[in-house]
């Protein structure tokens, strides 16, 4: 993959979280390619596209695609000095918010890869989503699922709700954002449930699907992505205890789906003879 090859070559400093870009990339190839075919000439639509890394490795591997990315953030220098290097120019992202995008054409896919989570009105996402696809138009979310009570993001155990768990973890919190230079991250978090979206699908005639085959991608890529197995060291440390008793395959039964740490959501238009 030349993208990616190329980041690599990059040796840009202040970008602590490279790695992490290439290893989010990777598996949001990994998880996309399954849609996609060489001849397809689809309409492709990212929301929460960063710098483009994602949409650039796909249209390397499928040039067929025509692609378009939505990104509230510019970031700071060394990102966009990173994107002018190695994005192509034929990848068209729209600085804004997704409520302020109005697209000329519709899309075949609209995807995000741990953008749900972060969405304020994730309602409205869905309900602007279903008008920007095509008929028969695909809509993919990939992203943490606050059933299982883990927070991702920072690391820690989730105790009841958002509310209680800043109690108990504010210094935490606050330390990792410093840090990290991401404040306000927090505060973003909807925390979002798997049966909050499976509930609005069956509410506004949307088919709603789990693809489960992402806990066992989700296992493996603890095992093979050091980087993600670093930044998730405790889940981590839990999966392999796990892994070892033979717990994680009983974990993997459709009575456990709406539980997973992680989900990956297909929502499709119902068609008319579907509604009734």
């Amino acid at each position: 993959m030349e993208v990616l090859n190329n980041i690599k070559s990059l040796k840009i400093k202040n970008i602590p979280d490279l790695e992490g870009w290439i290893g989010d990339a990777k598996f949001g190839i990994n998880q996309l390619s399954q849609y996609f075919h060489k001849k397809n000439k689809f309409e492709i639509l990212e929301i929460g596209c960063g710098i483009g890394l994602l949409l650039a490795s796909l249209k390397e591997k499928f040039p067929s695609l025509s692609v378009e990315g939505i990104e509230p953030y510019k970031g700071g220098f060394g990102r966009l000095k990173i994107a002018k290097k190695i994005i192509p120019k034929n990848i068209n992202i729209n600085y804004l918010n997704f409520e302020n995008f109005n697209p000329k054409k519709k899309y075949d896919i609209i995807y995000s890869v741990n953008v749900f989570e972060h969405l304020l009105d994730w309602k409205l996402y869905l309900k602007k989503t279903e008008e920007w696809l095509k008929p028969g138009g695909i809509n993919i979310i990939l992203c943490p699922n606050y059933s299982f009570p883990y927070e991702s993001h920072f690391n820690i155990p989730v105790i009841l709700n958002k509310r209680i768990t800043y109690f108990f973890f504010k210094n935490k919190i606050n330390k990792f954002e410093r840090k990290n230079k991401a404040l306000g991250l927090w505060k973003s978090l909807n925390f979002i449930k798997m049966r909050n979206v499976r509930k609005y699908c069956e509410n506004n005639d949307l088919n709603f699907k789990y693809c489960n085959q992402i806990f066992t991608d989700m296992v493996r890529r603890l095992d093979e992505d050091l980087e993600f197995k670093k930044r998730q060291n405790f889940i981590g440390a839990c999966a392999k205890k796990l892994k070892s008793i033979g717990f994680i395959n009983l974990l993997n039964n459709n009575i456990f789906y709406s539980l997973h740490p992680y989900m990956k959501i297909e929502i499709t238009k119902k068609k008319t003879n579907e509604k009734n």
